[in-house]
C-alpha cells in the first residue's frame, strides 16, 4: 500500500514537469507581465488612468456636457471553497513541519484577503472608493466650464452593491467640488436593462471559445513549482494536496485580488511564469471572444447591444435640444463597458482584432481594469455646432476608421450616422 501511494505521488509530480510554453508567448506581453505579475489578474487589477494631456479644442468650441459610464472600483472576488482548501493545506503542512517561510507568507496573505472578503462576494474595497473619488475630482478640474453655476447632474447605477457604493463615492467627491450642483439619482430593474446589457451571445462566440480552450491549453507547464517554494518537502506536500491544479487556482484567486485590498503579495513571484502566462492569456481571450470585437464573430454580436448606446444618444440629444443637464453619470460593470467601446469603435479597448492578435494588441489589465471608464465630452460653438471627444481611462481616444473634425474631436451628427449605419 505504501509503495502504491509513493508511485501515485511520484506520478503526480512527473505530470508537473511538462513542455516549456515559451513558444506560445508574445514577447512584449511576457515582458509586461514579468514587470508586474499582478497583471496576470487581467480585469482584477486596480485602476490606472491614461495620459491626461488635452488637445486644444477647435477655436470657438467650449465643453458644455459630459456623458459617462464607469465600472465599479476595486472589489473582492467570489470566495467559494478556495480559502478552505488553502487553509487546510497550509495548516496541515505547518503541523507536519514542512511549511517554508514563503509558505507562511502565502498563508498570511490568504488570511488577510479572506478577512477582507468577510463573507461578501464582490465587496467594494476602500481602494475602489478612492479610485472613483479621484476620477470625479479630475473630471471637475479638467472641464470647469461644464460645472459652472448650478449644474444639473443625473447619476444612474446598477442595482449591485459595488456599483452603488462607487456611485456614492464618485458623486460625493464631485459634490464637494461643486456644492451648488443639483442632483438626481436612480437605480432599478429598468435601468439594469441597459446599464448591465452585454448583448446577445451568438453561436460563433461559443465556437471560438472552444477553439481557444484547445489552443491555449495544448501544452503543459510546471504546475508544481509552488510545491517546492511553499513547502520544504515536495513529496510530503503532494500527500496532503488533493489536486495541484486546484491548489494553483486557489493561490491565483488570492494573489490576483490582493492589491485591490492593499495586501502585499507573496504568492505570484513563487509561481511558474509559464503557468501565469497561460492563465492570463486564456482569460483575456475568453473575455475578448464574449464581449469584444473579434474579427471572426458576426456583427450581430455587437449590434444586439444597442440599449446602452441608445441611452447615450438619447440623453445627449435631449441636452443639446433642451439644455436640462450638464452631466450624465452611469455606474455599472466591466463587460457592458467592453461591449460599449467595441460598439462605438473606440481605439484600444474597442479594437477590432483577429483572435490570434489579442495577446499582442489587447492587454486586459490596461483595457478593462477596475474603475475603467468612458467619458464623452461634448463641445459647442456659438452657432450651435456640436463636437464630441472620447476619453477612455481619462485619455483621449480616436474612433476606428472614422474621420474626425479635428484631432480627437468628432462631429456629433457624424458619430450618430456612423452608429446608425454600423459602419466601422
Amino acid at each position: 500500500m505504501q509503495m502504491k501511494r509513493l508511485i501515485t505521488i511520484l506520478g503526480a509530480l512527473a505530470l508537473c514537469l511538462g513542455l516549456n510554453g515559451q513558444d506560445y508567448m508574445v514577447q512584449d506581453l511576457a515582458e509586461a507581465l514579468q514587470a508586474d505579475r499582478m497583471r496576470v489578474g487581467g480585469n482584477l487589477i486596480p485602476y490606472s488612468h491614461g495620459d491626461l494631456s488635452e488637445t486644444p479644442a477647435p477655436k470657438g468650441y467650449k465643453p458644455f456636457y459630459i456623458s459617462h459610464y464607469g465600472r465599479h472600483g476595486s472589489r473582492h472576488t467570489w470566495a467559494g471553497d478556495r480559502y478552505e482548501l488553502l487553509f487546510g493545506i497550509f495548516g496541515k503542512a505547518d503541523s507536519l513541519g514542512i511549511l517554508s517561510d514563503k509558505g507562511r507568507a502565502a498563508w498570511r496573505e490568504s488570511e488577510l484577503v479572506y478577512e477582507a472578503w468577510n463573507g461578501m462576494d464582490g465587496r467594494l474595497s476602500p481602494r475602489g472608493v478612492e479610485e472613483h473619488k479621484g476620477i470625479a475630482h479630475r473630471m471637475v478640474k479638467r472641464y470647469p466650464e461644464v460645472f459652472r453655476g448650478a449644474p444639473k447632474i443625473r447619476a444612474n447605477s446598477s442595482t449591485v452593491q459595488r456599483c452603488l457604493v462607487s456611485m456614492s463615492a464618485f458623486t460625493s467627491a464631485m459634490a464637494s467640488d461643486v456644492p451648488q450642483a443639483q442632483w438626481s439619482f436612480d437605480t432599478g430593474e429598468k435601468i439594469m436593462e441597459y446599464i448591465g446589457d452585454t448583448g446577445t451571445a451568438t453561436p460563433d462566440v461559443n465556437n471560438l471559445r472552444a477553439t481557444l480552450r484547445h489552443r491555449n491549453w495544448d501544452f503543459q507547464v510546471d504546475s508544481c513549482t509552488a510545491l517546492g517554494r511553499f513547502f520544504t518537502d515536495s513529496l510530503a506536500a503532494a500527500r496532503i494536496i488533493p489536486s495541484v491544479n486546484k491548489f494553483n487556482q486557489a493561490l491565483l484567486h488570492v494573489a490576483t485580488i490582493s492589491r485591490c485590498w492593499d495586501v502585499e503579495d507573496y504568492i505570484l513571484p513563487e509561481m511558474d511564469f509559464n503557468l501565469l502566462y497561460q492563465y492570463y492569456s486564456y482569460d483575456a481571450h475568453r473575455t475578448f471572444a464574449k464581449y469584444g470585437d473579434a474579427a471572426e464573430i458576426s456583427r450581430e454580436r455587437l449590434a444586439s447591444a444597442h440599449l446602452l448606446v441608445d441611452d447615450f444618444v438619447a440623453k445627449a440629444d435631449e441636452v443639446i435640444a433642451e439644455g436640462n443637464y450638464s452631466v450624465d453619470l452611469r455606474f455599472g460593470h466591466d463587460y457592458p463597458l467592453h461591449v460599449l467601446v467595441a460598439y462605438l469603435g473606440v481605439e484600444g479597448p474597442g479594437s477590432k482584432l483577429k483572435f490570434d492578435e489579442v495577446d499582442r494588441n489587447w492587454w486586459q489589465w490596461r483595457e478593462l481594469c477596475m474603475a475603467s471608464n468612458l467619458q464623452m465630452i461634448f463641445y459647442r460653438n456659438k452657432t450651435g455646432h456640436v463636437l464630441v471627444k472620447f476619453l477612455y481611462q481619462e485619455q483621449e481616444r480616436l474612433l476606428r476608421e472614422l474621420a474626425s473634425f479635428s484631432g480627437p474631436y468628432y462631429e456629433w451628427d457624424v458619430v450618430k450616422a456612423n452608429l446608425d449605419g454600423f459602419r466601422r
